[in-house]
């Protein structure tokens, strides 16, 4: 028998295969240089706002014309050698006093504003580093701020008495929560559920949203201006515009998107969703923000962090003011 020959394969080399790779990725430079080619990139140029200058020229030209106006009004009276020209000096006069005052009172108020704010950082600071001559700085401005008032009188003098007898810069501060801050905090209370029922109220029996929110807006400024001339910060008009801001951004940044949660928790909590009407259920909700936003103006306005005092607890205040307590 013949064996047939069996063929072999041919061998497999690797140099004939022609392999392909995929391109590689051109890296991108990392360094300075490739930083100040990103900050060099053309930005869009965003052409003149018409209409902002219009608006400015506008408005700038009508002032302008009702100033000529008034100014040579004014003259033709003074040049009249009668009473009615003594009249007219008179009341320039008072309007001049009184446009001072209110700059005045403006900038008062900004002023004290600003150092409840600086006095309550630094008093945080104090108390976190245990600083005690920060500490016995922010107990020399806040006696300053709060001399003569006499519902704080007995505070002053009892912390006179003993703020040298203290070495520890946080039990220094809690002195002064104790004799000067604390004595406010019930009267900030009672102004917040005053405030608050009365929103309530109103709301639950107004039969106009437009009256509603009106009255909403009013009385809460009003608890704004309340609360901050307790605490002694005085406002005027625009500082009080100014404290009204830095409460809605505290409320932002403390969580302020949760008040519906909260909200509809304490009225489920206590069954009022089955007992009320939707009004009602309304004016409950509204004095419920109201308390909140309360209760962001003391954060904001209190001199002192709480140290030894209890910070007012929202759910608290919204059962006092629906009744519930």
């Amino acid at each position: 028998m013949t064996k047939t020959a069996r063929r072999k394969p041919d061998s497999f080399r690797v140099e004939d295969v022609e392999i392909v790779m995929p391109p590689e990725p051109v890296p991108l430079p990392d360094g300075p240089e490739t930083q100040s080619e990103v900050k060099d990139l053309p930005k869009l140029e965003r052409g003149l706002r018409w209409g902002s200058i219009f608006l400015g020229a506008l408005g700038g030209l009508i002032g302008l014309l009702l100033s000529l106006w008034l100014y040579d009004y004014v003259l033709a009276l003074i040049a009249r050698d009668d009473w009615i020209g003594w009249v007219a000096v008179v009341l320039l006069g008072l309007v001049v006093v009184a446009l001072l005052m209110m700059v005045l009172r403006e900038l008062v108020g900004l002023f004290r504003l600003g150092r409840l704010g600086k006095i309550r950082h630094e008093a945080d600071s104090a108390a976190r580093q245990d600083d005690k001559p920060m500490a016995v700085d922010v107990t020399r401005r806040l006696k300053r701020f709060y001399s003569g008032r006499e519902d704080v009188a007995w505070g002053m003098q009892r912390l006179a008495e003993h703020e040298r007898d203290i070495m520890n810069a946080e039990e220094l501060l809690r002195l002064g929560e104790r004799t000067l801050v604390a004595p406010l905090d019930p009267v900030a209370r009672s102004i917040v559920a005053s405030s608050a029922k009365r929103v309530s109220v109103v709301t639950a029996i107004s039969p106009n949203a437009i009256v509603d929110m009106m009255f909403v807006a009013a009385q809460n400024l009003r608890m704004l201006r309340k609360l901050a001339t307790l605490y002694g910060a005085r406002p005027g008009f625009f500082s009080l515009m100014k404290l009204a801001r830095m409460v809605v951004t505290h409320i932002v940044l403390t969580g302020g998107i949760a008040l519906g949660d909260d909200v509809i928790q304490q009225l489920v909590g206590h069954g009022l969703t089955a007992r009320l009407s939707r009004k009602l259920g309304e004016g409950v909700f509204n004095g419920a923000l109201t308390t909140r936003i309360g209760i962001a103006t003391i954060d904001v306005c209190r001199p002192l962090p709480y140290l030894e005092q209890k910070r007012p607890r929202f759910r608290e205040l919204v059962a006092e003011v629906a009744g519930l307590n």
